[in-house]
């Protein structure tokens, strides 16, 4: 199966670099020359071990399988050297001398089938292929590669004199079998063709900046020639694909896309997410279990194993799913709501189960399905819209504690914000899944908690400066001033041996100074937690409310993302009565939790009538 890999540019070269899945049969006539530029053979006795034991484990899987599938080792990079027939071995070199050193220790089975290893020499060392064909085990401290040679040999004849010796002999046939045979071990073999430097090739690979990955294979696949009927349209076919595919990776590029889709970035190529959807979606058990490269193989399996593709209705499969996701993301209410449930850890598959649902045909019945979906993911109860649900909501909110059930009362503060945003279908404010995910926001306090008061000194110093500057408006403590408290703070801060129990002194008369001093420590409820960013936990540990207040509004006074109802909280919105901006009241609290209860209940009844 030979594959060009086509790239495009500004002056629509297309390269004629090879990408295909060889048999390790295929191989075996073949000569390799490691060139210099390269480090020797440093696989590790694990390494070794567990190439084996991936080997055997799929021997034994494929017993029950169909003959196409095919154990499938990461990629050889070779270059035509057009001397002596050899290939220049540019990255993969550790695999083919593993697989050598095997093939070497069963050469006795290796000559019943009447064949042999292929060649294989280290430019380093002129004697290297004379060692290799007759390895002597006494040589083994003579140089670096000789040593690491000989402890793969080693651990290869250990790890099959740990077995049963009939074992030589499958173990072998799975490694050998040719294509018509199936059942065998394939590398993936892409031959550089261009005119280049093959020590930039090795360079770039070597450092990340080339990398085989499941998409770049995938797209491999869908471009090269022989995948297309009519050869005259080929050139624009592919041109067409590949165009389309760049213009997909961009477009997944956005930040704000991206995050609203996922919760981390776990793809050096984001469309490869795209492809892994789809190959989740196919039933392939030939492919091992974990393996790196399975996307790729199931593609290669399930669609271009075939005869007469319709590459154009394939790569449709794919632009439809990006098309599905971007008119999500251009829908204010799906926005929210599909980016809030796969931010709490729902499958996108399920997703799209959903809208692909017979019952779920209209906008409006895939909305309400997703409101369902949300709050069973809440409240592990079906929905029923009735007059109870605030009364429901109200009870659940209410049981919550921060020690608990914090994962619950998160979900329920960001649900709290985006239900806030949808309560006005005229605005375009949209939550910003990448700067929550990407700043990582997490519940606190907004009234101190004295079981979280600063335990080490410099937090306890800190957290006096912060005080000290809130009062004062500076750190100095040079400062002349007449406050009690700031006398206070001055003197304890100018002790070169901090005083730690002068500070739990301290920190409870600015606690009552600020109104923030509790009786029994117990305010863990909703109504006292909002989503705070992580650098102001660290930066403002357990502060006043007041410095918190003063730390959110200037967060938002510079543009950086605020999450609108933490900002809310600070500016107290929520609050019937303002008598002090710088305490949080029991008043304040009240109210904040009627408001959290009643925009719940009211986006779970809203029927969604009305097109966001």
């Amino acid at each position: 199966m030979a594959a060009e890999i086509v790239k495009c540019h500004s002056n629509t070269h297309i390269s004629n670099n090879k990408l295909s899945l060889k048999p390790i049969n295929d191989l075996l006539m073949e000569k390799f020359i490691i060139p210099s530029y390269q480090r020797g053979y440093r696989w590790t006795k694990r390494q070794v071990r567990d190439l084996l034991n991936d080997i055997v484990d799929f021997q034994k899987d494929s017993e029950s399988k169909n003959k196409e599938s095919f154990y499938c080792l990461q990629p050889v990079v070779v270059r035509n050297t057009n001397t002596n027939n050899e290939w220049e071995v540019i990255d993969g070199q550790q695999r083919l001398t593993t697989i050598y050193l095997i093939l070497k220790y069963l050469e006795d089975v290796l000559k019943i089938y009447r064949k042999q290893p292929y060649s294989l020499r280290y430019e380093t060392r002129k004697n290297s292929d004379s060692f290799l064909q007759s390895i002597d085990l006494s040589r083994k401290e003579e140089n670096i590669d000789y040593f690491h040679i000989c402890e793969a040999y080693e651990t290869i004849t250990e790890w099959f004199e740990e077995r049963d010796g009939n074992l030589k002999i499958d173990f072998l046939t799975t490694l050998l079998n040719p294509e018509e045979s199936g059942k065998n071990v394939k590398v993936i073999w892409y031959e550089i063709k261009e005119p280049i430097d093959p020590t930039d090739v090795f360079t770039r690979l070597n450092i990340g900046k080339i990398a085989l990955t499941n998409a770049e294979l995938v797209k491999a696949l869908f471009l090269r020639s022989k995948t297309f009927e009519n050869k005259e349209k080929s050139f624009l076919q592919r041109l067409k694909i590949a165009q389309e595919w760049d213009s997909i990776e961009k477009a997944l590029h956005s930040e704000a896309f991206w995050y609203f889709l996922q919760n981390a970035d776990s793809f050096s190529n984001r469309i490869e997410y795209i492809l892994k959807l789809i190959a989740d979606e196919k039933s392939d058990n030939t492919v091992v279990k974990d393996d790196p490269l399975k996307t790729f193989i199931i593609f290669n399996n399930s669609v271009f194993s075939k005869e007469n593709i319709d590459v154009d209705a394939e790569w449709l499969k794919i632009k439809k799913y990006f098309m599905t996701f971007d008119e999500w993301f251009n829908d204010r209410y799906l926005y929210h709501i599909i980016g809030y449930l796969i931010n709490e850890g729902v499958p996108i598959s399920d997703i799209r189960k959903s809208a692909d649902a017979e019952e779920n045909k209209t906008k409006r019945a895939f909305r309400n399905d997703l409101k369902r979906k949300v709050f069973y993911k809440l409240f592990s109860k079906e929905l029923v819209l009735d007059e109870n649900i605030h009364n429901f909501i109200n009870e659940k909110l209410n049981d919550w504690d921060y020690e608990k059930d914090s994962g619950k009362i998160r979900s329920t503060l960001l649900l709290f914000n985006i239900s806030t945003i949808l309560q006005n279908k005229s605005s375009n404010l949209r939550f910003q899944f990448d700067s929550y995910k990407l700043q990582e926001w997490d519940i606190e306090h907004i009234r101190s908690v004295k079981s979280e008061m600063p335990s080490r000194s410099d937090d306890q110093k800190k957290w006096l400066e912060n005080v000290l500057e809130h009062l004062t408006g500076s750190r100095d403590i040079q400062q002349k001033t007449d406050d009690p408290n700031c006398k206070k703070i001055i003197e304890l801060l100018e002790v070169k041996l901090f005083d730690r129990n002068g500070f739990d002194k301290i920190y409870e008369e600015i606690l009552k100074h600020f109104k923030e001093a509790v009786d029994d420590d117990t305010d863990n409820s909703i109504s006292n937690l909002t989503l705070l960013d992580a650098h102001t936990n660290r930066s403002y540990k357990n502060a006043v409310f007041p410095i918190k207040r003063k730390r959110i509004l200037s967060l938002d006074k510079t543009g950086t993302f605020v999450p609108l109802c933490t900002k809310n909280v600070f500016l107290k919105y929520y609050s019937q009565k303002c008598d002090n901006m710088m305490f949080w009241s029991e008043d304040d609290r009240a109210d904040y939790f009627s408001t959290i209860t009643e925009t719940l209940g009211e986006f779970f009844l809203d029927n969604n009538g009305d097109m966001q």
